[in-house]
């Protein structure tokens, strides 16, 4: 009887040891599910997060990190001159001097300074035409030969084909024995040396932009620097832009330098040969001034929204009124004269741009360096 009940016991107690061990099994895998859950409830509905400054994210840029790549590519290329830039418009702009405007004398460069615009003139002149045409002066289809009938061809040339270096017309930079005093002058010595081929096709020339210069005043009345005066340095307040010969006395006027060796030697400006590019060289202007009017022009804010199409053959990908339209959405124009060298490159809509005015530099190898300095602002965050 005592072996039956002890044979009980253990069964019982066999049993209970087995509906514990089993009842823990089944209460882990609640515990995870429940951190599961928990896991899913913080993604559905996250914590708030204390508002601290974050710092660059890989692949961006800080201001000040930008700043500082961007003067150490100036540094390693002995470039001297001021350098604009922006990647919030005109609310954005920072302006940035490099070196000496002469350095004889230890004259630095400045913010305000005017350097000589070189080719970044030819988009000015574009954007007069247009404004001409805006007035119902002109057309696109309007003929060369309709003001400037001697010029071989010129029936079969028009005001596009001149904007856009496709008239035919070549001529080989010449520099006049002396300053040519007018604007009659300025024109006529290009209409003794161009040549005016009939051949269509792209050729860049100052010659066109001049001829497009003679045409502004002729449809205008005015001269080109009146008109340009009137109708763009005053509208849009350009207070640092000026003729090539009517540069105020108090204003700084850079020296231009190049690289002899590890030497910096002085370059000679040529009063004769700017006095011959009327419309493509002629003119001085500020970094912050260039701005400005690109701005201005590239917003349809100068010309309008359907006289900056008209102007840009809506934007098509390529040369067209002094600008480069590239098919990613920016643009860049690029100078180079008397030993200096000018470049604008940004985003179409003026958002993320640079200026750069050099008095010392290399104008091939400084291109790329602008290039970089545009991928960097590119990097930088707003």
């Amino acid at each position: 009887m005592r072996r039956r009940w002890l044979g009980w016991i253990l069964v019982i107690a066999v049993v209970v040891v087995g509906l514990l061990g089993w009842g823990a099994r089944t209460r882990q895998p609640a515990r995870s599910h429940a951190r599961v859950s928990l896991a899913r409830g913080k993604r559905a509905q996250p914590r708030p997060i204390k508002n601290t400054k974050v710092a660059a994210s890989a692949g961006h840029l800080t201001r000040s990190q930008a700043e500082t790549q961007i003067d150490q590519l100036i540094a390693a290329h002995h470039i001297m001159g001021t350098l604009l830039f922006t990647t919030n418009g005109p609310a954005g702009v920072h302006v940035r001097t490099y070196g000496y405007a002469d350095l004889a004398h230890r004259q630095k460069n400045t913010v305000n300074e005017a350097y000589p615009l070189a080719s970044l003139q030819k988009p000015l002149t574009g954007a007069l035409i247009q404004l001409l045409i805006n007035d119902g002066r002109l057309t696109m289809q309007t003929k060369l030969s309709q003001y400037y009938p001697q010029v071989p061809h010129a029936d079969q040339i028009t005001v596009r084909q001149l904007l856009d270096h496709r008239s035919g017309i070549q001529m080989v930079e010449t520099t006049p024995k002396r300053v040519l005093a007018s604007e009659t002058d300025q024109i006529d010595f290009t209409l003794r040396h161009l040549v005016s081929t009939g051949n269509h096709q792209y050729c860049y020339t100052n010659a066109n932009f001049t001829l497009l210069a003679g045409i502004v005043r002729a449809a205008s009345g005015q001269s080109y620097q009146t008109y340009l005066r009137q109708n763009i340095l005053q509208p849009l307040r350009l207070k640092h832009s000026y003729a090539y010969d009517d540069i105020p006395g108090n204003a700084i006027n850079p020296a231009s330098y190049r690289l002899a060796g590890s030497q910096t030697a002085n370059t000679v400006i040529s009063k004769p040969l700017q006095s011959s590019e009327l419309g493509c060289g002629s003119l001085y202007m500020s970094v912050g001034d260039y701005y400005r009017f690109m701005q201005a022009l590239q917003s349809g804010k100068l010309l309008g929204a359907v006289g900056l199409q008209n102007l840009t053959s809506n934007f098509t990908p390529r040369y067209s009124a002094g600008v480069y339209y590239q098919p990613d959405g920016r643009i860049r124009v690029g100078g180079n004269d008397n030993g200096f060298h000018t470049y604008y490159m940004g985003t179409r809509d003026a958002r993320t741009a640079l200026v750069l005015f050099e008095n010392q530099g290399s104008f091939g190898l400084d291109d790329q360096v602008a290039e970089q300095i545009q991928r960097i602002l590119l990097r930088l965050q707003a």
